[in-house]
């Protein structure tokens, strides 16, 4: 187990260049918004990951083997501020409590030093804790935005590793009412259904909600498809209702059992034509899926 060094200073290493790694008491380090009053406007808060519990076993191995993986912090005069590794740090700090109170050595925290203006420190803290930890998706639709509005729109969606439209569509769930964000967290819709309903009024959102919870619940408690939530948003919208592959088939069926012997060549050709309209419409919407 490695004991605790004595660093110059207040505990920090100053002559740690960029990229190089360097051992600190994780106390000296501050986690904004954790160790200090500073609120979600300060770019290297994140209100999410100071909230979250410590897992237990987490806990434990930190205990055990201490840190792994580096975190990266920040130089602001005397402090050293953590940009990304808010979880670690807190981890350890607790894993070197308890070591301590029961006569054991604690461990240090390996730190590299990062440069850059706020901009670059937003991009590190949300990029980090994107590609490390899953996240709901209001928060990363929240991260999304801060990023969008400091950043170019390609940029942003780099660095939280999403594709452009996908980016757009998780921008999107910022646009949902308190009804419609519970239902995306409480798991009653799939977020691809709420990127749809995010394109209705907060008052239509709540409405149509209402309406695909009661019908789930008459429905054995199925949860509502991305299909159903579809139908609702063209509805409130006054669009006449999608088709689903179902329905379409029973419609081509319909059409063939109009058929019968008597029936003559171009009523044939005519059946034909709409079931082949049927398949097509269907393959397009494979398609569209895939893409």
């Amino acid at each position: 187990m490695n004991a605790m060094t004595k660093n110059k200073g207040n505990g920090r290493a100053d002559s740690a260049p960029r990229k190089e790694i360097k051992m600190y008491d994780p106390k000296v380090l501050v986690i904004i918004g954790y160790d200090t009053d500073d609120g979600p406007s300060h770019p290297l808060c994140d209100k999410e990951s100071n909230d979250a519990k410590l897992v237990e076993a987490d806990v434990k191995f930190t205990m055990k083997h201490g840190v792994i993986q580096p975190i990266s912090c920040k130089r602001d005069g005397d402090r050293l501020l953590v940009v990304f590794g808010r979880g670690r740090t807190r981890l350890l700090r607790e894993a070197n409590e308890r070591l301590m109170a029961d006569g054991g050595k604690p461990w240090l925290m390996p730190v590299q030093i990062v440069l850059g203006d706020e901009t670059k420190m937003l991009a590190l803290k949300h990029g980090e804790n994107s590609h490390r930890r899953e996240i709901n998706p209001m928060a990363r639709a929240r991260e999304a935005l801060e990023l969008s509005q400091k950043m170019p729109e390609q940029e942003a969606a780099d660095t939280l590793g999403l594709g452009l439209h996908q980016f757009r569509n998780v921008l999107k769930l910022n646009n949902l009412g308190p009804v419609a964000t519970k239902a995306l967290l409480k798991g009653e819709i799939k977020e691809t259904g709420a990127v749809h309903m995010a394109g209705l009024s907060e008052a239509d959102q709540e409405t149509k909600i209402a309406e695909l919870l009661a019908e789930a619940a008459t429905n054995g408690g199925k949860k509502p498809t991305v299909r159903d939530v579809q139908a609702k948003v063209r509805e409130a919208a006054g669009k006449a209702p999608i088709e689903t592959p179902a329905q379409r088939i029973k419609r081509s069926l319909d059409q063939i059992a109009k058929l019968d012997d008597s029936s003559t060549k171009d009523e044939l050709w005519a059946v034909i034509k709409k079931v082949q309209k049927v398949l097509s419409a269907e393959k397009a919407e494979k398609a569209q899926k895939r893409a």
